[in-house]
């Protein structure tokens, strides 16, 4: 089958939805954070159980997303006996239209490993970080926190196959 677009509309023979333009736009620009800045989507320890997403932009797909204030989030309560390695993602929920922030917690274990990432037709995600949760904390500190968000495999920073010519 043959395909082309954009073009425009005539009489209504021309609909385009948003999956039309995230599939045009993910040919050219991978996933990832924008890294303008060396805080964008940066997870840091807060008091107690939370942690703050600093604001920032990323892209995943062909779809944007853009957080503009820090973003805090509560971590469930640590295990009396074992840890967990909580995973602090920004997903991709197709069926929800939705690109949000979450904690993905982890299986408490005498070797806590973290969940892997879901990266399906409908669930897409970017891991930012890492959070160990000790058995028995009352209080995430930023030495738990391993910043994930340079990562190639696992989220990694935009960047378009895009390039200036200059003659």
């Amino acid at each position: 089958m043959e395909k082309s677009a954009f073009f425009n509309s005539s009489g209504g023979d021309r609909v385009y939805n948003a999956a039309d333009f995230a599939d045009y736009f993910s040919k050219f620009i991978s996933n990832g954070i924008f890294y303008n800045s060396s805080d964008n989507l940066k997870v840091s320890s807060s008091s107690g159980m939370n942690i703050v997403v600093a604001p920032g932009s990323a892209w995943i797909n062909g779809y944007v997303y853009e957080n503009t204030d820090n973003l805090t989030l509560q971590v469930a309560i640590a295990d009396g006996v074992y840890s967990r390695i909580d995973r602090v993602v920004l997903q991709l929920n197709i069926s929800q239209r939705s690109i949000n922030i979450k904690i993905i917690q982890g299986v408490v274990s005498a070797l806590p490993i973290a969940k892997d990432a879901i990266r399906n037709a409908d669930i897409y995600e970017l891991v930012l970080a890492d959070i160990l949760i000790g058995k028995a904390v009352i209080e995430i500190r930023q030495q738990d926190i391993t910043d994930l968000r340079l990562n190639t495999t696992l989220c990694g920073t935009v960047n378009s196959l895009i390039s200036a010519v200059y003659e």
